[in-house]
């Protein structure tokens, strides 16, 4: 493939589909707020300009994206304003991930997004082009070259990965992972925030008119109605997302390996290389640690330049007991433990104090500011059972080759990360904790092109010298 080669012109529409996308809360919340002026054309005429200049500049950047193998580098040229040539050698190339999005669907396309070891996903994503170029593309990059014994020639040869397991989702599981997602909270508050600039809807007359014509309804009664209409709005809404998002959601392990599929409508391929793997989280949300279920996430270094999409997911929805028999099958080097250092009983009262200061400092205001602010002061009793339930969850144990720590935010977050893997391991004392002797206990795993952090808070300080030496300590 030694000549430069264009995208489908569908790229540009895929271009357009993205930008509507990354805007579509700031777009609705425009939206509402535009068309509630008196003079709403204005706002129809800046929104169809935006499109259109989004849409031309998609064009331009289609018609000026090359891209072509030469020798032993996939070379890109794209840029309108600035031209940029990008050349990415095969043997800094880490991942190959052929998709489906939805514009690519509908033209029976794919998009190829090839990742390198410390570089970002954006500069190397060729956004259109068809099957079969796509799977000669990947063979092409994924050649070796080889040099026998005796022979000046080199020879390519393409290394075939092999499945050797396979884990797909149950409907069963799936269903039960929308029912307990926790994105409803902020769709809803998504929700109230766009109801509450709907002025010409929801206003005195029309309320007026619904109490008038509804027999039994009232002003209270007519505030529940609306809060609980919200809640299912949003509940529905969360629970269609992550039906779309997780359907045939599979996982698949080859020898060098890992690949994730997932979506309905959108397909998505991800491949995390095992040697890129530096940690795994399984999160405990509110609505699903009664059931003893969570989500575990994969952090991958060097990969995933976004903030949001540092942690990859691994499995939707899993039951804490399956979690071994999940680590024995795909991730062997990973295994769940008990955890044998915990916070000292002297660090029980922080942990109950901690969750109630700013209460402290919100509750004077709003008692000045609202003549019923002082029922804020009911909330300690919740905020004390969350930080009791802080201080039993807390926990942190080493091993030969593993660091497993257990702490809980609102969610409850089991991490396991790999000894090797660690790059900072941080010890943390403020003058209120050297008093009784307690420290803070931090371990940073490469993650993203930053770092994930975990954090231990109030561990005895003698325990916490002990953990270090044995994380810092060379593993043969």
């Amino acid at each position: 493939m030694s000549e430069y080669k264009r995208q489908h012109w569908a790229a540009a529409i895929d271009q357009l589909f993205n930008v509507i996308r990354a805007n579509l809360i700031p777009f609705i919340i425009l939206f509402v707020v535009g068309t509630r002026s008196s003079d709403s054309m204005v706002f129809w005429y800046v929104l169809l300009a935006g499109l259109g200049f989004s849409f031309i500049t998609g064009i331009l950047s289609w018609f000026l994206f090359r891209y072509r193998v030469f020798e032993e580098e996939l070379q890109i040229k794209k840029g309108i304003l600035i031209r940029k040539n990008l050349y990415l050698s095969k043997d800094r190339i880490q991942v190959i991930d052929i998709t489906e999005g939805i514009v690519q669907r509908l033209f029976g396309l794919v998009k190829v997004e090839i990742k390198t070891a410390g570089g970002g996903t954006e500069g190397a994503t060729i956004r259109a082009i068809t099957k079969s170029e796509a799977n000669a593309l990947r063979e092409e990059l994924r050649k070796t070259k080889t040099i026998e014994e005796g022979q000046e020639e080199i020879q390519s040869e393409v290394v075939e990965e092999r499945v050797l397991d396979s884990w797909k989702i149950t409907n069963r599981n799936l269903v039960k992972a929308a029912f307990t997602s926790g994105n409803f909270g902020l769709i809803a508050s998504i929700l109230g925030a766009t109801f509450g600039q709907m002025e010409s809807f929801i206003n005195e007359e029309n309320i007026q008119y619904l109490i008038d014509s509804l027999p039994g309804l009232n002003n209270v009664t007519l505030i529940i109605t609306g809060v609980v209409l919200v809640i299912v709005l949003s509940w529905g809404l969360s629970f269609l997302g992550v039906i779309f998002s997780y359907s045939d959601f599979r996982v698949q392990k080859s020898e060098k390996e890992l690949l994730i599929t997932s979506g309905l409508i959108e397909k998505k391929h991800i491949t995390i290389p095992f040697n890129r793997i530096q940690a795994v989280r399984f999160v405990e949300g509110v609505l699903r640690q009664p059931f003893g279920s969570g989500m575990l996430y994969v952090e991958s270094a060097g990969f995933e330049q976004n903030q949001k999409d540092r942690s990859i997911v691994l499995v939707p929805y899993i039951s804490k007991h399956e979690i071994q028999g999940f680590f024995e099958r795909f991730i062997p080097e990973f295994e769940t433990v008990s955890f044998e250092v915990k916070p000292p009983q002297r660090a029980f009262f922080r942990y109950l104090r901690r969750p109630n200061y700013l209460l402290l400092i919100l509750l004077p205001l709003a008692w000045f500011f609202w003549d019923l602010g002082w029922v804020l002061i009911f909330s300690i009793i919740p905020l004390l059972y969350f930080g009791w339930l802080k201080f039993r969850d807390a926990g942190i144990t080493v091993k030969e080759n593993l660091i497993s720590l257990r702490f809980r935010n609102l969610a409850r977050t089991t991490a396991f990360l790999l000894k090797k893997r660690v790059q900072v391991v941080d010890e943390r004392v403020n003058p209120f904790q050297a008093r009784k002797k307690l420290s803070n206990f931090m371990v940073t795993a490469a993650s993203g092109s930053a770092g994930i952090q975990f954090e231990i808070d109030d561990l005895d300080g003698t325990e916490v010298s002990k953990l270090r030496d044995q994380i810092l300590r060379k593993t043969i």
